[in-house]
């Protein structure tokens, strides 16, 4: 069986980039892990005019960052696919399109651990109760301040996404902050462990950064022993530092 943890928290919190650490780590450790992203458990709406999928970035009602856009049949698969340790391929979601693309990710068999990421990845709503969350060996939430959490967003979106920021600081105020009120941060008591992200990147980066894997290496370490049984011998921090954030 694959050892599963779900790493959740708000758009920006960094849940991605401390997911990505953890792997980093893992891997230099001798650890197989993947990643899979909520992200590629979207509702499929490729039905939809590209004009109607825009507008949905800001419908109150119906929109990206709603839960009920999330197919949580897809994503509890995928989780049982990846806890049986089987191997499948799935498809990419390409956001600046809000649907699917023609790229598909490849998933092997035998891991030693997976990681499922995203805002909804520890989601427990009356549609799925628990379906999802008694399938994880280690949960994680990953909080920051709104202000840093935007400011990532943003930053993001126009590099990432190609968006401008006048569309960004809409879908914000219009949905993403609306609706991690209300569905996601609430998902945190799901939670074994919090990650209290409050950084700025912007002001002494790399300290920041470093001070995010010193973070990321701890979690690492809890999720290496609880799979090998054994405490890790020896850690190379600079190593890490290297490899996860060249």
């Amino acid at each position: 069986m694959t050892y599963l943890v779900g790493i959740a928290g708000g758009s920006g919190s960094g849940k991605g980039t401390i997911s990505q650490l953890i792997c980093t780590h893992l891997s230099l450790w001798g650890v197989k892990a993947v990643i899979l992203s909520t992200d590629d458990c979207y509702k499929d709406i490729s039905f939809l005019t590209r004009e109607e999928r825009d507008g949905l970035c800001f419908n109150s009602e119906k929109n990206f960052d709603h839960p009920s856009m999330v197919d949580f049949d897809r994503l509890i698969a995928y989780a049982q696919n990846l806890k049986k340790g089987r191997s499948f391929d799935y498809p990419k979601y390409d956001f600046s399109i809000h649907t699917f693309g023609d790229k598909k990710e490849h998933v092997p068999e035998g891991l030693d651990v997976a990681i499922i990421e995203g805002i909804y990845s520890l989601y427990s709503g009356s549609e799925i109760g628990k379906n999802l969350v008694s399938l994880y060996d280690y949960k994680i939430f990953v909080a920051t301040t709104p202000e840093i959490a935007q400011n990532r967003r943003i930053l993001r979106d126009s590099r990432e996404r190609g968006r401008k920021l006048e569309h960004i600081i809409k879908q914000l105020n219009s949905t993403v902050i609306p609706m991690q009120k209300q569905f996601v941060y609430p998902t945190q008591i799901n939670a074994d462990d919090l990650v209290d992200w409050r950084a700025d990147e912007s002001t002494e980066p790399q300290r920041t950064i470093e001070a995010l894997v010193s973070i990321a290496r701890q979690k690492a370490l809890g999720i290496y022993e609880a799979v090998k049984g054994k405490v890790l011998p020896s850690l190379n921090p600079q190593e890490v530092l290297i490899s996860g954030l060249r």
